[in-house]
């Protein structure tokens, strides 16, 4: 198997639909398959997925957090690169075959891509399009070479399984905030991780409307440097340790 697609749903049966649609219609002429974990789901998504695309595999987490979610995908996958969406997440046509471009570089343990919104507003729009332009590509950059470090965006990337099975998997600790971080500072560790605006989804920006932009955008970065910092002392920590020795 060349790639497993591994898709969290949790309460996602209004939603998945596009993305599992956009899977059907990819370039990609490999082999590859698409396992979508239901993770305790109430409006029975994994059903829905069951009956609507029976060509999916479905399985179960029940303990709830997307760090499981994904963790439960890995254990169940079959692929050489495993390629991690989100249930709101329509990938492009040439998604899988663009991801997959990368790895023929051996160092490369990870690729992450670039993003925007099917549902919000220009504004919104705009500034996710200046993110994955102009600011994603720059921070990791910095991450990598200058701290020694990484970034991702977990609903958005592709990762050699042998890099995941060399960190453990992914930290199930996590529940939510901080996740994409976590995997991508501990994956730095093993290889590079890649940034191609070519491996482009769309997504919802529901969580924005939701919780509202401010909460939504603190969110995501107070939790990605609050992880990087823990990461950052436990590294100093190790080096003035075998310094002792």
């Amino acid at each position: 198997m060349d790639v497993s697609v591994i898709i969290p749903a949790r309460n996602e049966r209004g939603f998945i639909g596009s993305g599992l649609l956009a899977l059907e219609q990819q370039t990609y002429d490999g082999v590859w398959e698409a396992i979508v974990v239901d993770n305790a789901s109430c409006d029975h998504t994994g059903d829905a997925v069951r009956r609507a695309f029976p060509w999916v595999c479905v399985i179960e987490e029940r303990i709830p957090g997307v760090q499981r979610a994904r963790e439960a995908g890995r254990l169940a996958a079959t692929g050489n690169i495993l390629a991690f969406l989100d249930a709101d997440t329509v990938p492009s046509a040439q998604w899988i075959e663009n991801g997959l471009r990368y790895f023929r570089d051996p160092s490369i343990a990870a690729v992450t891509g670039s993003y925007d919104f099917y549902d919000s507003g220009p504004l919104l729009l705009l500034g996710a399009r200046f993110v994955s332009v102009c600011v994603y590509p720059v921070a990791l950059w910095y991450t990598q070479n200058i701290r020694k470090s990484g970034i991702m965006i977990g609903g958005n990337c592709f990762i050699r399984a042998c890099a995941l099975e060399d960190i453990g998997g992914f930290n199930t600790a996590i529940d939510f905030w901080g996740d994409d971080t976590d995997t991508a500072i501990r994956l730095a560790r093993v290889g590079r991780i890649a940034y191609g605006r070519d491996v482009f989804v769309r997504t919802s920006a529901r969580r924005y409307y939701r919780d509202g932009i401010i909460r939504t955008l603190w969110n995501y970065v107070y939790h990605a440097a609050r992880i990087s910092a823990r990461s950052f002392r436990e590294q100093k920590h190790v080096v003035k340790s075998k310094a002792r020795l």
